[in-house]
């Protein structure tokens, strides 16, 4: 086997209609049906599906099928492997017909996958299915019908949680969270990446940063609403996709891991907000291998009351913080920005503005000792 594999394959629905036998007698999505739903319009929108993968050759088969079982009429597959050792090239061999692109060949991970996905998608609409999940019946279709990219940029409909096999749903009806403000939105990290689609100039706009192993998706969300907003994002209460648990995913087998990826995307944040050393020292504590991290600057394209909650959260918190260690000059720069972006003028807020206002430090620091 040859260090890459490659093979690139141009077709479109109209040569292939047809759909893939399944040979192994399983029952049910995606199997022994297809969706049912059909549009026949030679203008609905090129839906681009990037599938990263690697070892994962066991579920990809399902995931290729889920897609191509939409019965829709332009759509691409796209799947970037990163040099599977398992059977993934013998599925991928096995559908090649109506896979439009694909490559095997070490890579730098999930995230560069998905970059040399976009780099050769050519559809309207763009998102990633890992090669563990499935698309559920009718998703396609839902899409065109309702997701006008015309006048929005995102199309974020359910997700339902499955454990192993579509016979064992576990969470229904997840769907990408959005609050009332921005700042809101960021705090309850409430995500769903695979019933979020995005329209591919925006998503080309955006990108994807490899510093992300974990939350790829956390970042490119964030980075949009903080750039556009939520007015073009429009929610959909059709099911589009089926997210796979099982032991060897990154959801299960490295769970732990996420929050340190989440750190570096807040500190992205409030570095983009310029906020003062002391909050983004604050954040900072939690990032894992900081000398390997590499802040980047978002571009804020809302008004700060939109992100107010989400600074004052963070201030607060440091507040606390750092009069536990004894940090007093820390403690009032993240209190000042604490204030100046609403923290409610409540007992322990006037007791926290009396003593780092009017109490000098010296006695501050003897009081310490």
């Amino acid at each position: 086997m040859s260090a890459a594999q490659f093979r690139k394959v141009s077709n479109s629905y109209s040569e292939h209609h047809d759909f893939p036998f399944a040979s192994n007698q399983q029952n049910g999505w995606p199997w022994t049906n297809s969706s049912g739903l059909f549009i026949n319009n030679i203008n609905a929108p090129k839906i681009s599906i990037i599938t990263p993968s690697y070892n994962q050759g066991k579920y990809l088969e399902e995931t290729i099928r889920s897609i191509v079982l939409q019965n829709y009429p332009n759509y691409e597959i796209i799947i970037i492997d990163g040099g599977s050792t398992d059977n993934t090239l013998e599925v991928i061999h096995k559908y090649e017909k109506w896979i439009t692109y694909w490559v095997s060949e070490k890579d730098r991970g999930q995230s560069h996958a998905i970059r040399k996905g976009l780099a050769v998608a050519t559809g309207d609409i763009i998102n990633w299915i890992n090669s563990d999940d499935l698309v559920a019946p009718g998703a396609f279709y839902h899409i065109a019908n309702e997701f006008d990219i015309k006048k929005y940029d995102v199309f974020c409909g359910y997700c339902d949680y499955f454990i192993n096999d579509l016979a064992h749903l576990d969470k229904r009806n997840e769907r990408m969270g959005l609050s009332a403000t921005i700042g809101q939105t960021l705090l309850a990290v409430h995500m769903n990446q695979p019933s979020t689609f995005f329209k591919a100039s925006v998503f080309r706009k955006l990108d994807i940063d490899e510093q992300f192993r974990y939350t790829m998706d956390v970042d490119i969300w964030f980075r949009y609403l903080l750039m556009a907003g939520k007015d073009k994002v429009l929610l959909s209460d059709k099911l589009l996709t089926y997210f796979r648990l099982h032991e060897t995913s990154k959801t299960v087998a490295e769970g732990d891991y996420f929050g340190g990826d989440i750190q570096k995307v807040f500190y992205n944040i409030m570095l983009s907000l310029h906020q003062p050393k002391a909050l983004l020292d604050f954040i900072a504590r939690d990032i894992p291998d900081k000398s390997k991290f590499e802040p980047r600057h978002y571009v804020i394209g809302i008004s700060s009351k939109d992100i107010k909650d989400f600074i004052r959260y963070f201030a607060w918190l440091a507040v606390h913080y750092y009069n536990e260690e004894g940090n007093y000059a820390s403690a009032k720069a993240c209190l000042t920005v604490a204030y100046r972006y609403g923290q409610p003028l409540n007992l322990t807020m006037v007791k926290q503005l009396i003593k780092h206002y009017m109490v000098p430090t010296f006695l501050l620091t003897n009081h310490n000792n």
